[in-house]
């Protein structure tokens, strides 16, 4: 995929400061960045499927009429 981007200018200063770290391109960077972005929403995402899944369980359960 191509992307055709343009940086605000403190964007473009910390990608030009993560480069010379780095010594990677900026395609590394920006692929690295988006990569840990990624990793972090993975537990948030996980947590709302699991939340939906238990809402869908305890909603469709039998709904007891007997009061022992």
């Amino acid at each position: 995929m191509q992307l055709i981007i343009e940086l605000d200018a403190e964007t473009a200063r910390q990608l030009t400061e993560i480069q010379k770290q780095t010594n990677q391109d900026h395609t590394m960077v920006i692929q690295q960045g988006i990569g840990l972005y990624y990793q972090q929403l993975q537990p948030h995402c996980q947590f709302y499927i699991e939340t939906k899944r238990q809402h869908k369980l305890i909603a469709n359960a039998p709904v007891s009429t007997s009061y022992n």
